[in-house]
């Protein structure tokens, strides 16, 4: 309850709106730091999904090339991962505020709501290639258009450029990202680019 009053605003917009405004957004300085801690040297990141979990609050599943890290960002933040290899379904759906991602894994099962489409559809394609699942055929398969797509490898981009920067720095899209970053805050008038770490 106490989580509902803090967080007013922001689900009180998720209720009207049929839809969560913040699941878009690039992810937070703070949940970058959080993210990189918990990053294994050879993991690359490879999607990720904001949304809202039961009883939680916000959350962000991030999918490596290893494992699925479940951030929680909420009244009490932490990080749990699980190995891809420990996950047996991976499902999507289309909900009431958005999508909903699940998935299960030794028993337990990972749920996650309010989060957009392209996200949850290029998270679910992560999250299933690896663990060799089959995808849901309505969201798993969905095409997305070109916007939406290249809007969320953008953001996947950001976050791997932010929280490993020295993998990053051999790989020639992220370059590419930070390049349009710096050039965009030039010509914006801004005095320094965003920070890359």
């Amino acid at each position: 309850m106490l989580d509902f009053f803090r967080n007013y605003n922001e689900q009180l917009e998720i209720l009207i709106e049929g839809d969560n405004p913040y699941a878009a957004q690039l992810l937070r300085h703070a949940d970058v730091d959080l993210i990189r801690n918990h990053l294994q040297r050879d993991e690359r990141i490879t999607a990720y999904a904001t949304g809202r979990s039961v009883g939680v609050g916000r959350t962000i599943w991030v999918v490596t090339s290893q494992s699925l890290l479940v951030v929680q960002t909420g009244t009490r933040p932490g990080v749990r991962k699980f190995a891809l290899d420990s996950i047996e379904q991976a499902d999507a759906e289309k909900g009431r505020y958005g999508h909903a991602l699940s998935a299960q894994l030794g028993g337990a099962r990972l749920g996650l709501y309010g989060v957009t489409q392209s996200f949850s559809v290029l998270t679910l394609r992560a999250l299933a290639r690896p663990a060799r699942l089959e995808t849901t055929h309505g969201i798993g398969q969905t095409t997305l258009s070109e916007e939406a797509q290249a809007h969320a490898q953008h953001a996947f981009a950001d976050l791997a450029l932010r929280a490993q920067p020295l993998l990053a720095q051999s790989d020639a899209e992220a370059r590419q990202l930070l390049q349009q970053t710096a050039d965009r805050a030039r010509s914006e008038g801004q005095q320094r680019a965003p920070e890359a770490a």
